[in-house]
């Protein structure tokens, strides 16, 4: 008897642990430049096609990336222009 509830208190341990890694691990923070070229920190579990930095683990690791990697585009020349046409 006793070997049964030591198998099922030690199930139900694995269980909880793995559950409690799965939450603590889901979502990072990552630095985005949307289409009209602002940057965003924004929560998410993957990587998308406007991110410019991440994962990091804190808020406050990805607001600092993403003033470091926006100073970094806005100082960039932008496209030259063509003189106007007479």
């Amino acid at each position: 008897m006793k070997v049964r509830r030591l198998t099922g208190f030690f199930i139900a341990m694995i269980f909880v642990l793995t559950t409690v890694a799965v939450f603590a691990a889901g979502d990072s923070y990552f630095v985005i430049k949307d289409k009209n070229g602002i940057c965003k920190v924004i929560k998410g579990q993957e990587k998308t096609p406007a991110t410019i930095a991440g994962p990091f683990k804190t808020k406050e690791e990805a607001v600092k990336a993403k003033e470091k990697e926006c100073a970094k585009a806005s100082n960039q020349p932008s496209k030259p222009t063509s003189p106007p046409g007479r």
